[in-house]
């Protein structure tokens, strides 16, 4: 919810969510904030707001008249202990002082362009001026018709060609807002560098157990400037304690964030990190939010499960995948992943049950735990609670398939792990790969295919005798949104030898295949297709 733009001094008004039933049986819900400026509470059943049917409208009432000029963010959650995929938790924020910035940076390769957003709460009248540079700063009309819950601005700057490398000035008349603060001159750069621009998250939140473990995360900031970024150095700064640190990894690329919540009482912290870099937008400044909760029971998130294929979220899971499910809470212990096969059921005193079946568990953090679907789940919804040192925790739901195919990505996007003898990728040489020829033969490495037989304990991955897939595969080259490409018959899929959960299928390039750098590549096993990656083939 928001971000919700308001004076300073001033209270933001009253709004509104509706909560509803999916399922059998009634809903009793609660709701509670993590900071005493937004208050929720939960009202009477009635007619839904933006859809059809019964729903509970639950309201966030705002104290926020005491609240400092800036971005303030507060966490609402709210709950049932008797229904599956609860809690569920309500990011709400204010941007107390209006939506207008002080002021406006934008860094740009030259001939390109970037765009910022002023996320308003009323119409206002913006004028673009330029000092120098042409008139390289602008304001599109977002169009549409007049019903609207905000009013969203898009500041546009842009390189104009036949103009140089280098830095050059502007500004925007803010004018018509009923928020006072906003009408103001905003002072507008736009830096033109054939450089590096680093990027990253808006912010980095993290939610951890008060008297817990030390947590690590690693970023990795993107670049979408020319060259090759490099990290120097990093400068974190912490309200309430000396909790936050990080440290420089990768040879330069990454960011090690530690986290130590023991002696933090519940509450919330902000932090900043400030990153020095060669990028033109260095030193980069990036908020920190730390949620210190009161010690409690295991939480699974809704809608988090993904698997180790991708890291997009799919609610679809096979008998057999490798998953993860983020959390709070999920262990008391630092970070910790199994090295040894057959994986355990209890790893830093955590367990997964799939509807009552306990899992085998190979990663384990306080927000998220990794584990392999049982090879005994039934197809059909199914429910999925984690325990902690025997205490039980919430239940999310996921559906389970027989087969969810997909393809392991190799370490370059959007590439497949697709292998030739000897191990090399089938990549361009650029991409640190090695392009495949008609007549080589190819292993590509999947998850998510299902029961193997003979039948494999879960967590297993037996050498001898080999557990397959008791159906061939088939592989297709080259299809596209205009034609089914090249499909030809691979061998049956088998388990990876000592890697529970993985498959591989060998396929010999057919004569007549397309080739190029980016030929696409997917998998159909007894009728179920996999997701789509590239191959190169020469």
């Amino acid at each position: 919810m928001g971000p919700l733009a308001i004076a300073t001094g001033s209270d933001a008004s009253r709004q509104s969510i509706d909560a509803y039933n999916v399922g059998d049986g009634g809903l009793n819900l609660s709701a509670a904030s993590n900071a005493a400026w937004v208050v929720p509470a939960v009202g009477e059943a009635g007619n839904c707001a933006l859809r059809p049917g019964v729903c509970i409208p639950i309201s966030m009432n705002f104290s926020t008249a005491g609240l400092s000029k800036g971005l303030h963010t507060a966490l609402v959650t709210i709950s049932d202990p008797n229904a599956a995929d609860a809690p569920q938790t309500v990011t709400v924020t204010v941007q107390v002082g209006g939506a207008v910035p002080d002021r406006m940076t934008f860094h740009v390769l030259p001939g390109g362009s970037e765009e910022q957003v002023i996320k308003a709460s009323n119409q206002l009248g913006i004028i673009p001026t330029t000092d120098s540079g042409g008139s390289w700063l602008s304001v599109p009309a977002d169009g549409g018709g007049s019903f609207r819950f905000n009013y969203n601005y898009r500041v546009v700057a842009r390189h104009i060609e036949g103009y140089p490398e280098g830095e050059y000035s502007g500004q925007l008349n803010v004018l018509n807002s009923r928020i006072g603060e906003e009408n103001k001159l905003v002072p507008v750069t736009l830096k033109v560098t054939g450089g590096p621009i680093l990027t990253a998250d808006a912010q980095v939140l993290l939610r951890l157990a008060e008297g817990g473990a030390a947590y690590s995360t690693t970023i990795t900031p993107g670049n979408r400037g020319g060259g090759s970024l490099q990290i120097s150095e990093l400068h974190p700064a912490a309200e309430g304690g000396d909790w936050l640190s990080a440290e420089v990894v990768s040879d330069g690329k990454a960011i090690l964030i530690k986290v130590q919540p023991a002696g933090l009482t519940a509450g919330t912290y902000q932090g900043t990190l400030e990153i020095v870099s060669n990028a033109a937008n260095s030193p980069y400044s990036l908020p920190v939010l730390l949620d210190v909760m009161s010690a409690g029971m295991p939480t699974l998130d809704y809608a988090t499960f993904t698997n180790t294929a991708s890291t997009e979220p799919d609610p679809v899971v096979a008998p057999g995948m490798l998953v993860k499910v983020r959390g709070t809470q999920i262990t008391a212990l630092e970070e910790t992943v199994s090295t040894e096969v057959p994986y355990p059921t209890v790893l830093a005193g955590s367990q997964v049950f799939v509807n009552g079946v306990e899992s085998a568990v190979f990663h384990v953090a306080a927000d998220q735990i990794w584990f392999q679907v049982p090879y005994e789940a039934e197809p059909g919804p199914a429910l999925v609670q984690v325990m902690r040192d025997g205490q039980p925790g919430n239940f999310v739901e996921v559906t389970v398939v027989e087969r969810a195919p997909h393809l392991e990505p190799a370490s370059v996007s959007p590439y497949a792990n697709a292998r030739l003898d000897g191990g090399a990728v089938a990549m361009p040489a650029a991409a640190g790969g090695t392009p495949a020829k008609v007549g080589d033969t190819l292993t590509i490495y999947l998850i998510g295919l299902g029961r193997t037989d003979p039948t494999l304990p879960t967590g297993a991955a037996p050498v001898e005798p080999v557990a397959e897939i008791p159906v061939p595969a088939y592989v297709s080259f080259g299809a596209n949104l205009f034609t089914e490409g090249l499909v030809v018959e691979a061998s049956k899929p088998q388990v990876v030898p000592g890697a529970p959960g993985r498959y591989a299928v060998q396929v010999v390039v057919p004569e007549g295949v397309t080739t190029g750098d980016r030929v696409a590549l997917s998998v159909t096993v007894a009728g179920y297709a996999s997701d789509r990656l590239f191959l190169a083939i020469q």
